[in-house]
């Protein structure tokens, strides 16, 4: 059986917006060790098709810092499986369209094995959560108040408990903390 890792930027104030985030060397490092781990990347429709925006283009001119054009290469060598309900086709490398219901599309890839590493939005995050999909949450926490935008996990509708089971602080003041569900 695959496990599921849900990997979220989070601001002090709770928000999830990747435009309000650090995203440095060494952050970049860990989430190439995060897919390293994993068998492929599951991404809601709005996380994928801003990801594919960027990183094909990188990857492929290998134009940009080493760390950025080896993260991006990373990514498109990597399987990514897309939740969408409106999407009719994906078109980046080694992307697969998930139509179905989350609920029976995830546990089926995971009853294949594949350990997924989400690089969630809080819908598919929450949507996930709620599902108890989740076996480890891995919240970089970003040293920035952003004042607006989607809340980490605001669609649980039932109280989630967690257990910490590790912390890491990064240069830039990014703390990691990692949970797991307390079942």
């Amino acid at each position: 059986m695959g496990r599921l890792i849900l990997q979220m930027n989070v601001t002090l104030d709770g928000c999830c917006d990747h435009t309000q985030v650090i995203a440095d060397e060494e952050l970049h490092q860990y989430s190439v060790d995060m897919m390293d781990r994993s068998d492929g990347l599951l991404f809601g429709r709005e996380i994928y098709q801003l990801m594919e925006s960027a990183w094909p283009a990188v990857a492929s001119s290998g134009a940009g810092p080493q760390f950025l054009v080896d993260f991006a290469r990373k990514l498109d060598r990597k399987p990514k499986y897309v939740v969408s309900r409106t999407l009719d086709q994906v078109s980046w490398q080694n992307s697969f369209l998930l139509k179905g219901p989350v609920s029976e599309e995830v546990p089926q890839l995971m009853a294949e094995g594949k350990s997924l590493l989400v690089n969630g939005g809080p819908g598919l995050g929450s949507t996930l959560a709620q599902l108890g999909l989740v076996d480890e949450y891995h919240l970089l926490v970003q040293p920035i108040v952003a004042g607006r935008g989607p809340q980490l996990l605001g669609g649980i509708r039932d109280r989630l408990d967690l257990k910490l089971t590790g912390t890491k602080p990064f240069g830039s003041g990014v703390v990691l903390l990692r949970y797991t569900p307390a079942r």
